[in-house]
């Protein structure tokens, strides 16, 4: 969280958000570098749509990862922070190009990755992207019912069940039995 903060306060400019959709996953930290998790945020996107540069710097890599094209970009005078996107189809940038914020990248295919992260690639070390798009996750809120809560009828009392502690050999087999004096 403070890594992400720092980050944004960093960046010279502010970061534009790579493409028209919905944020459908947001990030989750894994608890290891090897354990679950999202390490950005997930965007549905309309297959084909315009993927712009979210920030200014050099293209480190462009390239599939699992069959799916990523490309990452080193940002200008942030010594190890990288912006990562993946689902980009028609890259129209090369590795090695210095790109702008707001550049065209390439188009969406559809399900798109963006990520920020800091240090050497072994270290993946990723941030939450959502504060330098100024984004915020909204929480879920329960409301209370406008008109009173259904009711269940009252239980009927049965005699073989009252409301007292029974011991364990006063329940056997779904019925209350009397304990038979000492011994099995």
């Amino acid at each position: 969280m403070i890594a992400s903060l720092v980050a944004a306060v960093c960046l010279a400019a502010p970061a534009v958000f790579p493409v028209d959709g919905r944020v459908t996953d947001w990030f989750r930290p894994p608890a290891c570098g090897r354990c679950a998790g999202n390490r950005g945020l997930e965007v549905s996107a309309v297959g084909g749509s315009t993927v712009l540069v979210p920030v200014t710097g050099n293209v480190e890599f462009v390239g599939p990862v699992g069959g799916v094209n990523y490309v990452v970009v080193a940002v200008s005078g942030q010594s190890g922070l990288r912006a990562v996107l993946g689902g980009v189809e028609r890259v129209a940038v090369a590795r090695g190009d210095l790109v702008t914020a707001g550049q065209r990248l390439g188009t969406a295919g559809g399900a798109m990755f963006v990520g920020f992260r800091v240090g050497p690639r072994r270290d993946n070390r990723y941030l939450d992207p959502a504060p330098l798009f100024g984004l915020s996750r909204r929480r879920a809120r329960l409301v209370a019912p406008e008109s009173d809560p259904v009711s269940l009828p009252p239980r009927r009392s049965d005699h073989r069940w009252e409301n007292r502690a029974m011991t364990c050999w006063e329940f056997r087999l779904g019925r209350v039995t009397r304990p038979r004096g000492p011994g099995p």
